[in-house]
């Protein structure tokens, strides 16, 4: 991570920063990092997708050195992303992944240069062959000791048509904050429920997730007569 600035870290930035030294460093290793990713590029998977949280506390100079390693792991038509709540950690620098590491969340039929927003097109559509990933963003600014996400009203809606449209594909939802289990209320996704009644309501075959850092499954329960 690099060295901020005393007038950066008189923000949330500052927790973030005391205990990435204290604690997260020991767990979080590049090397490790950068053996995974070279596995995964050796095994040349059809597509790749992330969900989120490529950088730590959003500093301006993070950016530029995440879009290397994501280049590093495909052009953006073979890499799907979504931002975690450490991509978009204050507002200072919250339209600086959608700047850029746009490429990875543009939807099809947008040109090149043409990125998705933390507003709008958010959900966006991706289809690679039989596979529809529908990316969500439920990233924004929190208060210190917050790490919680949220989708909005308007990813709900376009969500809740998007999901009967695709209805022919494997419909793969990518979403940072998960929507099942249970975790404590600073860390939540707040809207899950509702995002759940959609999802039951008009399918989807899979959801991938991550903010936990944790290995994990679950199932929910599909609305079979309306689907």
């Amino acid at each position: 991570m690099p060295h901020p600035r005393l007038a950066e870290l008189v923000s949330k930035r500052l927790l973030g920063f005391v205990n990435w030294h204290l604690r997260r460093h020991l767990c979080h290793r590049h090397d490790v990092l950068e053996a995974l990713a070279a596995d995964l590029v050796a095994a040349a998977p059809d597509h790749i997708a992330i969900t989120g949280d490529l950088i730590n506390i959003a500093l301006e100079e993070e950016f530029a050195p995440a879009r290397a390693w994501l280049d590093g792991l495909g052009p953006p038509e073979r890499v799907t992303f979504v931002p975690g709540n450490h991509d978009i950690y204050v507002r200072a620098t919250a339209q600086c992944a959608v700047r850029r590491w746009g490429d990875y969340m543009r939807p099809d039929g947008a040109g090149a240069g043409t990125a998705a927003s933390t507003a709008a097109p958010f959900p966006f559509v991706r289809r690679r062959g039989p596979v529809a990933l529908i990316g969500l963003s439920t990233a924004l600014p929190t208060l210190p000791f917050a790490a919680s996400g949220k989708l909005g009203a308007a990813q709900l809606a376009r969500l809740a048509e998007l999901l009967p449209q695709l209805r022919n594909a494997f419909r793969v939802v990518l979403i940072h904050h998960p929507p099942l289990g249970r975790r404590a209320r600073h860390k939540r996704l707040v809207d899950a429920a509702a995002l759940l009644r959609v999802l039951a309501e008009h399918g989807a075959e899979l959801v991938l997730h991550g903010h936990d850092h944790l290995r994990s499954r679950a199932h929910f329960i599909l609305n079979r007569r309306r689907r």
